[in-house]
């Protein structure tokens, strides 16, 4: 298995001669309340190859990108989603959606792709995805808050070879009325759940950009993040948008 950060939150997974992709995003012009005027957001990867498979975690437009799926998704591919969200899909006119229930697993050749509990920031519908072969598991987490069911994940697929995971621990000001609480993991929540998914490496995804009194990241992000990873003797890999990891 062989898997590579896309922008944001994006990843490829590659196993045998399977492409599949989470969360992948190439027009961040579709988000309404702000620009990502980021590196992450500017690297370009749909020109490289069709996907087989196209996970969804959930469906913010940081997150869902309709026009590079049809673009992207090989003819008689898949695009994957929890059945929470799957309407939606249709209506937005795609015809070759699976939807899965939350921890019902779908098996494709070596590859397997299981829907797992996660919680949004601000109520919406979510998973995290956990992705299999034959050696190797990962599992993104989309833009997940803390919650209680970190444990019950890794007992029952625990270890991880990898977990990308959000971290910039975001305040919303957009949002009304206004919440000062983080609406995707903290550095230090990111770290804890890693540890507690017994990752081999975390990979942190979802960071990189702040607008003040709209969207703010947790400050010095990559520093606490550093020092909170060494505090828990949690392995932690940064990967630039396009980087990878051969996990065999």
């Amino acid at each position: 298995m062989k898997v590579q950060r896309l922008g944001w939150a994006g990843v490829k997974v590659t196993t045998g001669d399977l492409c599949i992709l989470i969360d992948p995003v190439e027009n961040f012009a579709n988000i309404k309340t702000f620009v990502l005027d980021i590196p992450d957001a500017d690297y370009r990867f749909s020109h490289l190859g069709q996907a087989d498979y196209i996970l969804l975690t959930h469906l913010h437009t940081d997150h869902y990108d309709a026009g590079l799926i049809r673009r992207i998704l090989k003819p008689g591919g898949k695009l994957i989603s929890s059945v929470m969200v799957a309407n939606k899909l249709l209506e937005d006119g795609f015809d070759n959606v699976l939807a899965l229930e939350t921890d019902q697993t779908y098996n494709a050749g070596a590859a397997s792709f299981t829907p797992v509990f996660a919680m949004d920031g601000i109520g919406d519908k979510q998973v995290s995805w956990v992705v299999s072969d034959a050696e190797h598991r990962i599992l993104h987490g989309g833009d997940t808050i803390w919650h209680n069911q970190f444990w019950s994940i890794g007992e029952k697929f625990s270890p991880f070879d990898v977990v990308f995971l959000p971290v910039n621990g975001a305040v919303m000001h957009f949002k009304k009325p206004f919440s000062p609480v983080p609406a995707t993991l903290t550095p230090l929540q990111a770290v804890a759940a890693a540890n507690i998914l017994s990752a081999g490496v975390l990979v942190p995804i979802h960071y990189g950009f702040t607008k003040t009194g709209v969207y703010e990241e947790f400050p010095n992000v990559v520093g606490v993040l550093q020092s909170n990873a060494e505090q828990l003797n949690v392995p932690l890999k940064l990967l630039q948008a396009g980087e990878g990891l051969d996990l065999n």
